[in-house]
């Protein structure tokens, strides 16, 4: 190389790197956060926050929360929560003021999470923890509001005599779908235990005239003797109602019909004899009389 190349080379070594930015502030929380919550519910959104030891710019610190709802034409971003010079300010029209607050009295301890309160399923959509100094850190929650299942019904159809089929149907009127139905028999009176043999429960879409929240049992026995209960669930949350079956109770109550029917068969004849000898002894008393 020529001198004036090596002159060059060495001007370039010793000449001071280039100022680098620095973060300002770093979110302690992994990547993007997705929560399911049910209707009604509180939840905290974390946003813990580090500064960087060599932050010595001017700037003050700033935290913003900013509500991002999804619209089939574009998408609606929200400030509705702020700190900056140790002031907290409330946004207006996302409707979520009168419900949400910083988890800590001076969010500048490091967090800026918050907590939300009375949770509607309008209130789905991305929530954005901004920390601002010389840089912006950004953590981004996706949260999704959905109802429970309504108490279901359970009812059953069919006779429950030893023998016969009996259909046990459940069915919610609430909650976000899709719906999942789960029956279990009762073990000694609490807790789920397995279906004995001979039930069939029905698939999650109906078909074949038979909805999700059906339980087919063939052949009914004694076995199957017992309390079931039905639970109907969701991403967030599941209700049950409970029923009870018993063959031989059944056979019981049949047994009981036929025998108090037999009883006032016997008696039906008891009266009409009693009846008729009453009616032989008045007309032999006036065929006497006329004699």
């Amino acid at each position: 190389t020529s001198l004036g190349d090596a002159e060059h080379v060495l001007r370039s070594a010793l000449a001071p790197a280039p100022a680098t930015l620095l973060l300002a502030v770093r979110i302690n929380s992994k990547g993007r956060e997705v929560l399911y919550l049910a209707k009604g519910d509180s939840v905290k959104l974390g946003c813990p926050y580090v500064l960087e030891p060599e932050d010595n710019g001017p700037q003050d610190l700033g935290i913003e929360w900013i509500q991002i709802t999804p619209d089939p034409r574009h998408l609606h971003r929200s400030l509705f929560l702020s700190y900056h010079d140790h002031h907290v300010n409330y946004g207006s029209g996302s409707g979520l003021q009168n419900r949400v607050a910083f988890v800590q009295n001076d969010p500048s301890q490091y967090d800026a999470s918050i907590r939300l309160a009375d949770l509607q399923v309008s209130d789905t959509g991305t929530y954005q923890c901004r920390v601002k100094k010389n840089t912006v850190a950004v953590h981004e929650v996706i949260v999704t509001v959905q109802e429970k299942p309504a108490a279901p019904q359970c009812w059953t159809e069919g006779e429950q005599a030893e023998g016969s089929s009996v259909l046990l149907r459940c069915y919610s009127r609430g909650g976000t779908s899709p719906l999942a139905y789960q029956w279990a028999k009762q073990s000694d009176g609490y807790g789920g235990g397995r279906l004995p043999s001979g039930t069939v429960q029905a698939p999650r879409l109906s078909h074949a005239g038979r909805a999700p929240g059906d339980l087919l049992i063939r052949g009914l026995s004694e076995q199957h003797a017992g309390v079931y209960q039905c639970r109907v669930s969701n991403r967030v949350g599941y209700s049950t109602c409970q029923l009870s079956l018993d063959p031989r109770q059944a056979g019981i109550i049949v047994g009981s019909i036929l025998g108090s029917l037999l009883l006032l068969t016997l008696l039906g004849l008891l009266i009409w004899a009693l009846i008729c000898r009453y009616r032989r002894k008045e007309c032999q008393r006036t065929c006497s009389d006329c004699r």
